[in-house]
């Protein structure tokens, strides 16, 4: 397993993140007037917070609205000797959407999407048994989603009040 070295941010980094966070099509150009940098400032280090894994830009959808019907999580045991290969299955598949290693009683905790329970039932009965080393699945189908944030690091307080000009 690979060990994550963070970038270390600075306060300028972190006010970018905050903005972003809070809306993610801003314009370098308006970044740029809010924070009282240049606009290369902003390009620059938004790009190496891009290419170092920090800042990923994308649209959210939430796909009970999108009319994929059946959101699932499905809790796994695995032989040991086997997880990793479990692991890379998992991923190929397209409706696993969301895959962790966890502590307890399961070894991984995987979020599916899926059109339908019956695309759900398929990929329990026929495409999770093929899978050598999983030894049993625990499953639980989401009714309603009630919070789904993709705010990982507090940076709200780094964010400064935005100024007039004018």
């Amino acid at each position: 397993m690979r060990t994550i070295q963070p970038l270390a941010l600075d306060d300028l980094d972190k006010k970018i993140l905050a903005y972003l966070q809070e809306d993610g099509r801003m314009t370098f150009v308006t970044l740029a007037a809010q924070l009282g940098v240049s606009e290369g400032t902003i390009r620059k280090r938004v790009k190496r917070l891009e290419e170092s894994g920090v800042l990923k830009t994308m649209g959210v959808t939430d796909p009970l609205k999108m009319g994929l019907d059946t959101v699932a999580f499905i809790w796994f045991k695995v032989e040991r000797h086997h997880l990793e290969k479990v692991i890379v299955a998992l991923k190929e598949l397209a409706a696993v959407r969301y895959l962790v290693v966890t502590t307890g009683g399961y070894d991984l905790v995987a979020m599916v999407v899926l059109p339908n329970r019956t695309q759900l039932v398929t990929l329990l009965n026929d495409k999770l048994s093929q899978i050598e080393g999983i030894i049993s699945t625990e499953t639980s189908i989401v009714l309603q989603i009630h919070k789904q944030i993709h705010e990982w690091a507090p940076f709200k307080s780094y964010r400064e009040t935005e100024v007039s000009h004018g």
